[in-house]
């Protein structure tokens, strides 16, 4: 391919481009457009590229890759209303804090305002949704507009990680022609830009975060207090993963504390032999039971990460029996209960482990109720799986169901593989089906607005960065929502398995007080359950995925193998015995009731 003809426009872009690229930003993400031309060229021929014409898909897509990396990826589209369609992916980034650059080509200045096709007011377009907005104004020949480029995109690449992370937008005016021109190579500014492309965009290092020797001080106080303790860990991103663990189970031992640990916290699967055991699963099913309260309600609970997904850790902190809590957020607030006795902000691991350092160094006194403690936990932990087992014999054992899902495909994992996890139900049922165990596991999720728009896209996403095979467990609403991310991941190649549960609806809103009044169950049926009765096949075969329709544990098991050898996505239709929500109430119910007898007789 011949080299690009360096007219201004080109030789702005690709100035821009490199400056990226000398930032560590190092995937790109195109929804074909004609405005966007020069940029487009420019990132093509810099660093790999993925074309999809959905621009909400498009966005998804670079948001999952960035919770494999921990960076941004670039995401470039047409002017009007093509980057509208970014807006779902902004405002999961903001609360989710992943980082997303986002590149919106625009008219030049004389068409707004003046009905011109394709053009709208898309300056600071993500409102307070957005980290930082950038405009990149028309393409400038003097030496300091050509020196702001590469400024500018050092300053929004800084901006998608620091003080917060999330997404970005710079906006890049253009006029025609927008294609590249001939020239003779004896414009004036040509050398500025070879040197600017030659020096680089300049380094803007963050300050590195460490804890406040306060915030060390007053949680080391606060446990000495209370020796009867929990951490209880909501969602994490997987980049925290190891030293997270790591730092996790220094500070339970140093501490003698027990972790309430929800799957997506990176904590439940791969603790140290020392910490395994301190590692409590079942604890939504627990806390179900008031007795179980009373006897497990810690002196202090100190919480990390995002909320929690549990609906009754939420209800007691809500409650006016709430325990007295420490929150440990990371850089974000995160406190939707009120009420917390302080928010230590900072790096969790960090934290940790300095003050699992303070308290080696002076081991607690007074171990005995802590020890106590743990043994309760312990106790009601193994009562609550093993009673979930003896409620699961039924009549039909070969039929699949709902809460058969998450440990198959558990089981099915290669070694390294991770595991993607949709919201509503899927997210629920991973933490009530899978009890915690020693061999890493690294869970993806979308926790921050807590949405099922964009799963298939941004699992796509994740794939295409990472080296291991992955899976994602959504529902059937999820899938339908975002068909078009099946797109996406027809672009990926290696293994890739996605898995569907179909009930025929959005089941999780049985759980709704509607469902239970006989006078009103047609019309919560209708308007919220919403069965839709779509068979998947169509839209594997439409995208060119792998497929398999299994209503059966073997036959999921069989898929699945299947799928983690192909070199495509596949998609596996797991079809469940309906009546999954009232199953799973009484799998919960038979395992607080088991924690709660298994206490009783340690009286």
């Amino acid at each position: 391919m011949s080299r690009p003809a360096d007219d201004l426009h080109s030789a702005w872009a690709q100035l821009f481009v490199a400056s990226l690229v000398g930032c560590g930003v190092e995937q790109a993400v195109i929804s074909p457009g004609a405005r966007s031309t020069p940029l487009a060229l420019a990132l093509a021929a810099r660093m790999p590229t993925t074309v999809l014409h959905d621009e909400r898909v498009a966005a998804y897509f670079a948001l999952g890759q960035a919770r494999v990396s921990g960076r941004a990826s670039v995401v470039l589209a047409t002017s009007g209303t093509a980057p509208g369609h970014w807006l779902p992916a902004v405002m999961e980034a903001r609360e989710s804090g992943v980082p997303l650059l986002l590149v919106s080509a625009d008219r030049p200045w004389e068409v707004q305002q003046a009905q011109a096709s394709q053009t709208v007011d898309q300056a600071r377009l993500y409102g307070h949704h957005a980290r930082a907005s950038f405009e990149l104004g028309l393409p400038d020949a003097h030496p300091a507009a050509l020196r702001a480029v590469p400024r500018i995109a050092a300053q929004a690449v800084l901006a998608t990680r620091y003080p917060l992370a999330g997404a970005v937008q710079v906006n890049a005016h253009f006029r025609k022609p927008l294609e590249p021109q001939p020239f003779d190579g004896a414009e004036p500014w040509r050398a500025r830009v070879t040197a600017l492309v030659r020096a680089g965009a300049p380094r803007l290092v963050a300050p590195q975060p460490t804890p406040h020797p306060d915030a060390v001080a007053l949680l080391v106080e606060q446990v000495r207090a209370a020796p009867r303790g929990l951490l209880v860990a909501g969602p994490m991103h997987t980049w925290h993963g190891a030293a997270l663990r790591a730092a996790m189970a220094r500070f339970l031992v140093a501490s003698g504390y027990v972790l309430l640990a929800e799957a997506t916290s990176q904590l439940r699967f791969g603790l140290s032999a020392a910490a395994q055991p301190a590692c409590i699963g079942a604890f939504d099913a627990l806390l179900r039971e008031p007795a179980l309260r009373r006897r497990l309600r810690p002196d202090l609970a100190i919480e990390i990460g995002a909320p929690t997904v549990s609906a009754q850790w939420q209800a007691w902190i809500d409650s006016d029996d709430a325990p007295a809590r420490l929150v440990l957020p990371g850089d974000r607030p995160a406190d939707p209960a009120g009420g917390a006795l302080g928010m230590l902000f900072g790096p969790v691991a960090a934290l940790l482990d300095a003050a699992a350092a303070r308290l080696e160094a002076s081991p607690l006194a007074g171990t005995g109720a802590a020890h106590q403690y743990m043994r309760d936990w312990r106790a009601a932990e193994a009562a609550a799986w093993a009673g979930r087992h003896a409620a699961l014999r039924g009549p039909d054992p070969t039929a699949l169901h709902e809460h058969d899902i998450a440990a198959l495909v558990r089981a099915g994992l290669p070694a390294g593989a991770m595991l993607a996890i949709g919201n509503s139900s899927p997210v629920r049922d991973l933490d009530h089906d899978l009890p915690p165990d020693p061999a890493p596991l690294a869970l993806l999720h979308q926790r921050g607005a807590a949405g099922i728009d964009g799963l298939v896209a941004a699992a796509a996403g994740a794939r295409s960065v990472c080296d291991a095979p992955l899976a994602l467990l959504i529902g059937d609403v999820a899938l339908l929502h975002d068909a078009g991310g099946l797109a996406a991941a027809a672009v990926v190649r290696g293994a890739f398995a996605i898995i569907v549960v179909h009930n025929d609806g959005g089941r999780i809103f049985e759980r709704l007080p509607l469902a239970r009044n006989e006078a009103s169950s047609a019309v919560h049926e209708r308007l919220f359950v919403a069965p839709h009765g779509r068979a998947f096949d169509g839209l594997a075969a439409t995208w060119g995925l792998g497929y398999a329709r299994v209503d059966t544990p073997q036959g999921l098991t069989e898929a699945l193998a299947r799928a983690f050898t192909a070199e495509r996505a596949f998609l596996i239709e797991a079809r469940v015995v309906v009546g999954g929500s009232a199953r799973r109430a009484a799998l919960l119910a038979a395992m607080g009731q088991a924690g709660t007898a298994a206490l009783a007789d340690r009286t």
